[in-house]
């Protein structure tokens, strides 16, 4: 078992996320930044360089605390694929060694979301020496769909909630990915 500490990409909150772990036999940090324009300009109020910058120097200080490092785009389902290819690859060359895409607000569907992983796994410089994890929101009734639709295209972590609980409409579902699993083996790596 892993125990992680969730960061912002602030300085004090990952020092403070790892003090929290730091005692455990396996401890992760996790950095968070959004990645969408609509994020960028209006919540952050900061570039697309200035992202990139803060990722690098956000998920390097994370690294010099703790060797295992997940990172997340907040917001992936809505940025720009390209860029989002650019920032996990600033986060691998950092340090990241788990690469988690949230749909933050339940936006995206199945197909989309399959294929946003599919894209970043084929298109990111590095990804081939870091897990891809999934994170989705039930805005639209379809987190279950979404994750499950991440690990058939090559995700190999998932987060889940008990009984789906979560912000707004809640998150992926535990017990709905377990049953999946189990009831077509066949259907997922």
């Amino acid at each position: 078992m892993v125990i992680c500490g969730l960061a912002r990409s602030v300085a004090h909150d990952i020092q403070t996320a790892y003090d929290a772990v730091k005692e455990a036999p396996r401890h992760r940090i996790h950095v968070f930044l959004a990645t969408s324009d609509i994020h960028l300009e209006f919540k952050l109020k900061i570039s697309r360089a200035q992202c990139l910058q803060r990722i690098t120097e956000m998920v390097g200080f994370a690294k010099s605390l703790c060797a295992d490092i997940e990172f997340s785009p907040e917001d992936a389902g809505r940025s720009d694929p390209a860029f989002l290819c650019e920032a996990l690859a600033a986060a691998i060359e950092a340090g990241a060694t788990t690469l988690n895409i949230p749909d933050t607000v339940g936006y995206n569907t199945p197909s989309e979301y399959g294929a946003l992983i599919k894209h970043l796994r084929e298109n990111t410089r590095g990804a081939s020496s870091v897990v891809f994890s999934t994170h989705c929101h039930n805005d639209l009734g379809l987190a279950t769909a979404n994750t499950l639709a991440g690990v058939t295209n090559g995700a190999r972590q998932v987060e889940v909630t008990i009984n789906g609980i979560g912000e707004r409409a809640g998150n992926t579902a535990l017990e709905e990915v377990v049953m999946n699993v189990h009831t077509h083996p066949h259907s997922y790596p």
